[in-house]
């Protein structure tokens, strides 16, 4: 007997769908209507987006299964039907019905669309035989945008390691696709993150930026590997070597293990193309900045079973600063071998350095409160003072899919940096006649981090409805030096800095090291066919000890380590329309405390803990994402000081985070595309001896709007040309000292597309020269965000 893909209504799922509650299903499906997208409401085919395939010549039934995979689309066949066939295989981007067909082509059978969706395959009219039963075979689902020309994704790796639809993920995910980042010229983390909703990114001074989140710190992962460190103050790769950037907001411990409430960013590196392709952009702008990238894909034999790609990408140039200059160079290599149809192994390698000369933090405030209020171009640095940062990568995977669409899949990644740096700074309050304490200090350190995740994936069947698992180990390691010494010299004028080349000792270093593991589990449980509930969680071990170095060596100390503790997940997504789900969700993360109570007691973890709400839709069959979220967000357990224990802590500190976002991203109208979000937080101590009421995070604006936009003239005399326009407005923000009052910053860009292959761009980013604070000024240091600047950027792929 053929497997069904909808199963006949039972008692329990009438009980379910007369449980619908009908205002707010109505009240969803207006809230989606007021962002533009009601009129794909009715929606029940399934989505024709273009899709990329790679799928070489061989035995067809191992094609349609890759075909299935890549769609992400649900394919049923019986094995008798397509026994001892071959295809010539599929390359390229096409919708659904047309890459199948081609697929098929020649071998007289034809895909149709069942009423769940998903398709099944039959002989074509005419043919001779009878009807054949179907068995369902799974596929996993692709969350690749490389090659999709898309800013709304279909799906996300972020919350589940495996591709899961981005409208059935019930938490707040943000994807930064390969056409944005190349639409708006990014090359940083930091470029891809500041547009991204829910996210306050902040430039530090030294090339390197800090991340903020509900609150919190941003964590990391690559390629879903925990890294067991924040995103913070850490030079990363050159965007040119990811695919994509996937923002997830609230705790994330499920998978993260260890960490901040903030949620977790997923740099998702870019893989081979079965096509051969090159690509590559060149660009200069203000203040003598050129930079370049060259990207190449191909198949390495007949097959296209050995598939490679490089990855080089570079730039040189100075600051809006009297002073400064900054150069990066990255190398990224990627191959991927099919040992069999079923089993592929990865490997990569990426080197980058950087380098930059006259660091500059920026001076803080007056003894008497006022910020210093500098020229934007004024040198607070010293023009010796250097900073030299290496990073170097290695990664690997081996994923084997079975029969049945089950995969198992072991990745490893080994990154280290190393860096050595000398600079000087503005040490402290300035008086009012401009003299301040100024210190020089030198640097040197090196971290090395190691991640080892094996999982397991698949579909099973149960009363009579198919559900989803993950099982799953992971470990992380993480081991730094770090040291340095500093002179402080007082009496300087902080507008003539002329302090000659100085030699500056260690005179304080120590070694640190951390590590993690964990078992991890997840099910997605169809109870109904409009419902889902996801239920996971994670049992971890968390250890770490540190030895000082200088000025003297001395034995390793441990600090309290976390055993067997438990992080919880659940989450339930109710299907109002196919286009248009609700949510909820619980999350949950822990982040170990070195602080003691009373008799050297360790002190439990902190936990943060999230309770969200939203909707999602997906309308204009895939062009155009929309969602809605509201939460609340809990940090318990907070080390502060016990009253009646001197030096020692005690857990009864607490912190709130809440609002809401709300996000579109996609391609609402022909040669319109989209990504806007607004965000409104609140942070704030509940129980703090110094701090209560305050509050928590003050650097994030409690109102912030993000928006960019590209339109491609449909007029036959404008064809060629496309215009985009970007902002970011934010409400007031302090860092303890004053207050800055809200902003906005406007960005443009023309662009004129010269032939199929090349497209040139000049982009003014602060288009109407806003000054104002990138990073507020308090006791210490300042940055402004980039005076009006202009980038010629020619961009080619073929």
């Amino acid at each position: 007997m053929p497997i069904p893909f909808r199963v006949a209504t039972s008692p329990l799922t009438l009980a379910f769908m007369n449980l619908r509650p009908r205002p707010l299903t109505a009240a969803a499906c207006l809230l989606m209507a007021s962002i533009g997208a009601a009129p794909a409401l009715a929606q029940t085919a399934p989505l024709q987006a273009s899709h990329s395939y790679a799928i070489g010549p061989g035995p067809l039934d191992q094609a349609l299964y890759s075909f299935a995979r890549s769609a992400g689309v649900t394919l049923s066949f019986e094995p008798e039907l397509v026994a001892g066939m071959h295809t010539s295989g599929l390359a390229g981007h096409y919708a659904v019905d047309e890459g199948l067909a081609r697929l098929l082509n020649g071998t007289g059978l034809e895909g149709i669309v069942g009423a769940s969706g998903g398709y099944r395959l039959r002989k074509t009219v005419g043919s001779a035989s009878g009807a054949l039963p179907e068995i369902s075979v799974s596929a996993e689902r692709s969350a690749d945008t490389e090659g999709s020309n898309r800013y709304a994704p279909t799906a996300v790796t972020v919350a589940s390691k495996i591709p899961m639809a981005w409208k059935d993920v019930p938490n707040s995910v943000t994807v930064i696709t390969r056409q944005q980042m190349d639409d708006q010229n990014m090359t940083s983390v930091e470029d891809a993150l500041r547009q991204s909703v829910g996210v306050t990114a902040i430039p530090y001074g030294d090339g390197t930026a800090y991340f903020q989140s509900r609150g919190y710190a941003s964590e990391v992962q690559y390629d879903g590997l925990p890294a067991n460190s924040s995103l913070q103050y850490l030079r990363q790769f050159n965007l040119a070597m990811y695919e994509r950037v996937e923002v997830l907001r609230g705790p994330s411990g499920l998978l993260q293990g260890s960490g901040e409430p903030a949620g977790t960013v997923n740099l998702v590196r870019k893989r081979p193309q079965l096509t051969p392709g090159i690509s590559g952009s060149v660009s200069g702008g203000s203040w003598s900045n050129y930079k370049g990238d060259i990207d190449l894909s191909r198949p390495l034999n007949d097959e296209g079973t050995v598939r490679g790609r490089i990855v080089a990408a570079g730039e040189d140039g100075a600051v809006y600063k009297d002073k400064g200059h900054h150069r990066e160079g990255l190398a990224y290599g990627i191959l991927e071998v099919d040992l069999t149809p079923q089993t592929t192994w990865a490997i990569s390698a990426a080197s980058q350095n950087d380098f930059s000369r006259g660091t500059d933090y920026g001076p803080g405030v007056y003894t008497n409160g006022s910020f210093v209020n500098p020229p934007r171009s004024a040198f607070f640095g010293v023009d010796w003072g250097t900073g030299n940062q290496t990073s170097n990568e290695f990664f690997t995977e081996l994923k084997h899919r079975f029969d049945g669409g089950w995969v198992a899949k072991a990745s490893y990644i080994y990154r280290h940096a190393s860096s050595d740096s000398i600079y000087g700074y503005v040490n402290g309050l300035v008086q009012l006649n401009n003299v301040a304490s100024y210190t020089l200090q030198g640097q040197q350190g090196n971290t090395t981090w190691q991640d080892l995740d094996v999982n397991l994936s698949g579909h099973f069947s149960l009363l009579g409805r198919t559900h989803q698992v993950l099982l799953g180990a992971n470990y992380a390691q993480r081991d730094a030096y770090s040291a340095s010494g500093s002179r402080t010299l007082p009496g300087i004028d902080i507008y003539d800095i002329a302090i000659p080349r100085t030699a500056i000792a260690l005179s304080s270093g120590s070694n640190t090291y951390s590590e993690q593991y964990g078992l991890y589990a997840q099910t997605r449980l169809k109870l109904a066919d409009p419902l889902t509930l996801l239920l996971g969680g994670r049992e971890s071990w968390y250890a770490s000890r540190s030895q000082a170095l200088l000025p003297v060596a001395a034995d390793w100390k441990s600090t309290p380590s976390v055993n067997n503790k438990f992080t919880p997940y659940a989450g339930l997504v109710y299907e109002v329309t196919p286009a248009v789900s609700l949510y909820g969700s619980y999350s949950d993360i822990f982040s170990p405390q070195t602080q003691l109570a009373a008799g050297n007691a360790p002190l439990s973890p902190r936990t943060g803990e999230q309770y969200e709400i939203g909707a999602k839709g997906v309308f204009l069959d895939g062009k155009l994402n929309a969602s809605l979220a509201a939460f609340r967000l809990r940090d318990n357990n907070r080390a502060v000081t016990d009253p009646d224990n001197p030096g020692f802590y005690v857990t009864e500190g607490r912190v709130e985070s809440k609002g809401w976002e709300a996000e579109v991203s996609g391609s609402p109208a022909r040669g319109v595309d989209l990504y806007a979000g607004y965000t409104r937080l609140d942070t704030r101590y509940l129980s703090d001896p110094v701090n209560q009421g305050k509050v928590f995070s003050p650097e994030e604006p409690r109102h912030t709007f993000k928006l960019w936009t590209k339109y491609q003239f449909q007029q036959p005399a404008l064809s060629k040309l496309q215009a985009g326009f970007g902002a970011r407005i934010m409400s007031q923000t302090n860092r303890g000292v004053g207050m800055q009052g809200g902003y906005s910053v406007f960005d443009a860009q023309l662009g004129y597309r010269i032939d199929a292959h090349w497209l040139a761009t000049l982009q003014v980013t602060n288009l109407f020269d806003k000054t104002y604070y990138a990073r507020m000024p308090a006791r210490f240091y300042s940055v402004y965000g980039e005076p009006r600047n202009i980038t010629l950027t020619l961009r080619a792929a073929y």
